[in-house]
């Protein structure tokens, strides 16, 4: 197996192995909060397991490093748009679809507002 074979999606958090291991992380991903993995392949061992996660962790902090970490639209360096991968946007416009519907419910308000 090769443990260096990964492909990370920054604006999702996610370095993705080859084998189909997904790993996603909390936070900045040089020192993450949380860390989630998914999908080990079938018949590896604990050692290689946490071999593979301690890899994927690696390789996420170094894409990371080469990319920026604030993005600002008064600079115009960086259109945090142009970072997102085709999966992320295509997850946006399923959810906008769902949330801008025309036969969507009317749902009462709830509110902490004390009327005076």
């Amino acid at each position: 197996m090769d443990f260096d074979a990964w492909v990370a999606d920054l604006t999702a958090g996610t370095a993705t192995h080859e084998s189909g291991f997904v790993l996603q992380v909390e936070g900045d991903p040089r020192d993450p909060s949380a860390i989630n993995p998914a999908n080990f392949p079938a018949n590896l061992s604990f050692i290689d397991q946490a071999r593979l996660m301690r890899c994927g962790l690696e390789f996420l902090a170094k894409a990371s490093q080469n990319s920026p970490t604030t993005y600002s639209s008064a600079t115009g360096a960086t259109d945090i748009e142009s970072l997102k991968s085709e999966a992320t946007k295509e997850r946006e416009a399923l959810a906008k679809q769902f949330a801008e519907r025309a036969d969507k419910p009317e749902r009462s308000v709830l509110s902490l507002k004390r009327n005076k």
